[in-house]
């Protein structure tokens, strides 16, 4: 694996030194038609940690996420985000909300005909004037800013080269770089490794591990993968039948629970 810059948190994060838990979650419900996907959840994610979901297919995981980010409404609950109350907000208030929230897809959502750096400097559209961000005539603080984020991933080199010549690990990394640059406290990961081999699936686990532990991100980050969770995860939240199965650290995670978790659904 290569070796991975340390991310330098005077240039990529200003984050609340004070603050103890970035995301609150309680008493959380969804249900589709009459199927009830989440059902009362509660569970709370501290400031610089590296948290993950696991739970069976079907076991709410994405519904949660798209709760967490409002793509879709929760039928009662609270969810709160950075002392915020994101429930509530307005249509405004979300997309302010939003920029402040660093997301990492499955596919990378990549602007392939685009460089790496170009990519990164897509999380300060929100933060530039419209003339600008049309011209893609970026401050030079930002640009600076890109580049340190590019650097945190081991991809300096590669900056100006296009998104679609670099590897699947590679330009999954950009869009880490690119969830950096966005100077928020929180990182929401959605399964960022399904699609990568395993030397690039640990290399990814390892940069998130690193944001959360040296520079105080926030990461949750949703696998399938439990071995690599029990690893890397400073805490591990599951979900099953739309419900906490376990809320606790890796070391808890032990066999029995795996095995509880994943064991057949019983109809």
């Amino acid at each position: 694996m290569s070796s991975l810059t340390p991310i330098d948190p005077t240039r990529c994060q200003p984050f609340d030194a004070g603050q103890t838990d970035v995301i609150t979650v309680r008493n959380l419900c969804k249900s589709f038609n009459t199927r009830a996907v989440l059902d009362d959840v509660s569970f709370s994610i501290p400031r610089g940690k590296f948290v993950v979901l696991l739970g069976p297919s079907g076991g709410g995981k994405s519904t949660l996420f798209r709760c967490l980010t409002r793509l879709i409404e929760p039928d009662s609950g609270h969810i709160s985000i950075n002392n915020t109350t994101i429930t509530g907000l307005d249509a405004g208030a979300l997309n302010e909300f939003r920029r402040q929230v660093g997301f990492i897809f499955q596919q990378f959502n990549l602007v392939k005909r685009l460089s790496a750096l170009d990519n990164v400097l897509a999380a300060r559209l929100g933060y530039t004037s419209t003339l600008r961000a049309l011209l893609r005539r970026f401050s030079k603080s930002d640009r600076q800013l890109a580049l340190a984020c590019l650097d945190s991933v081991g991809l300096l080199e590669q900056a100006y080269q296009k998104a679609q010549t670099l590897s699947g690990g590679q330009q999954q990394r950009v869009a880490i770089a690119r969830a950096f640059a966005q100077q928020g406290e929180l990182i929401l990961a959605d399964e960022p490794i399904s699609s990568l081999d395993p030397e690039s699936s640990e290399n990814v686990l390892q940069i998130l591990q690193r944001a959360a532990r040296e520079s105080g991100f926030s990461v949750l980050c949703s696998l399938h993968q439990v071995d690599l969770a029990v690893r890397y995860a400073d805490q591990i939240v599951a979900l099953k039948h739309g419900r906490i199965f376990f809320d606790g650290t890796s070391d808890d995670f032990n066999a029995n629970v795996r095995e509880e978790l994943y064991n057949a659904v019983k109809v």
